[in-house]
């Protein structure tokens, strides 16, 4: 059962009408404007605040109580069944659900939003020659004890979320981040997970020649760290910790294999189901409801859009198929789900197995992970050692 979020992880705002009040027009909603309705349904129901993810049951509520919200989620035009709300029992859960499982829930099949999709020639002009110091060049994200930072390589989206984490889990150290490749930029080129840690090993390296190196990587930044760690620790340099948060599956069990192009097609699916796209809409028109997820930071403007979404479909084929090798240093290891990750299997029989933390979210989006409580504790007393 999923554990109850209410007293540790602030809510959300309630819904403010400007994406939920049209349920009941044609047009489709957003996840995140779903999620905001649905907390403000369960709120009315149990007369207090709900946040994402709480969970129905830990509530209270039960079987009647669905039936009474499910009626009240229909009449603010939510298409959705009692026994769907019963199987995903947390409003993030359901939103999810509602919006990425199937059509809009405003009732309008979504589609694959045509301004983020690039021709060949387009794609060409948004990729460089070569590296620039200012694609491996890290950030600051806090000041502190020098002598021991932590260097976080970030995902591609919600590094604003992630920083503030960081923040959280640093106390008095300090921490810098490196982006993706193509994040800050045209895109460099790169065929492999291994290339785009040697850029950044190369950049390390010559910040801090000597270890003991903290290492933190989110998403499929969570994989590029792992292969820094592990050629940092083939170098003889001293890793004294590796987290992984929210690292990527993989692809399922005999999932034929997907490249860049097929990636990208799903990616754009995501983003019409979870920012509720119907296809037709500018640039300009999808990057306002994006920046309402803040999944970027305000440097990215509506141009960036498709150069950042052709980044993260390059990235994210190398890490699909990346041979993950067993890593022999301390590493955390935190996941939504009960389903192993692929460095948990490489890992098997490994003198020393990662430290493996398992949340119960159940969501596509990190959000959950990157500000759980259990998280930011575990991170916290390892940081300290």
């Amino acid at each position: 059962m999923q554990p109850n979020f209410r007293t540790r992880i602030p809510p959300p705002p309630p819904a403010d009408g400007r994406r939920a009040g049209r349920a009941d027009t044609a047009d489709p909603l957003g996840c995140r404007a779903v999620e905001r309705l649905l907390c403000e349904l369960w709120s009315a129901h149990f007369g207090h605040r709900v946040s994402p993810y709480d969970d129905f049951f830990d509530l209270g509520g039960d079987s009647l109580a669905i039936t009474t919200i499910v009626a009240a989620a229909r009449e603010r035009g939510l298409r959705v069944r009692s026994s769907a709300a019963l199987r995903h029992p947390t409003p993030a859960r359901l939103a999810e659900h509602l919006t990425l499982g199937g059509p809009g829930a405003g009732g309008t099949p979504t589609g694959p939003p045509r301004a983020l999709a690039l021709d060949p020639g387009a794609a060409a002009a948004v990729s460089a020659p070569d590296w620039t110091a200012a694609d491996v060049r890290p950030e600051p994200i806090t000041e502190g004890d020098p002598a021991a930072p932590l260097f976080v390589v970030h995902s591609d989206r919600h590094v604003r979320a992630e920083r503030a984490a960081v923040a959280r889990w640093t106390g008095g150290r300090a921490a810098h981040g490196y982006a993706l490749p193509g994040a800050r930029g045209p895109i460099p080129p790169f065929g492999s997970v291994g290339e785009v840690a040697e850029r950044l090993l190369a950049d390390l390296r010559g910040r801090r020649p000597d270890g003991p190196y903290r290492l933190a990587g989110f998403g499929l930044g969570a994989v590029v760290a792992l292969e820094l760690a592990r050629r940092l620790r083939g170098s003889g340099a001293e890793v004294a910790l590796l987290a992984l948060v929210a690292p990527p599956a993989g692809p399922a069990p005999g999932e034929p294999d997907a490249g860049p192009d097929d990636l990208l097609g799903r990616r754009l699916a995501l983003l019409a189901g979870r920012f509720g796209l119907t296809g037709g809409e500018s640039l300009a028109e999808i990057h306002d409801r994006i920046a309402e997820e803040e999944w970027y930071d305000g440097t990215v403007g509506p141009g960036d859009l498709p150069r950042l979404q052709l980044a993260w479909a390059r990235l994210a084929s190398a890490v699909r198929a990346h041979a993950y090798e067993p890593y022999d240093g301390r590493a955390l290891l935190f996941l939504d789900g009960p389903d192993p990750h692929p460095a948990e299997r490489a890992w098997a029989g490994a003198a020393r197995p990662p430290d493996v933390h398992r949340l119960d979210h159940g969501l596509e989006s990190p959000l959950a992970v990157i500000h759980d409580p259990q998280v930011a504790e575990t991170m916290r007393k390892a940081l300290d050692v």
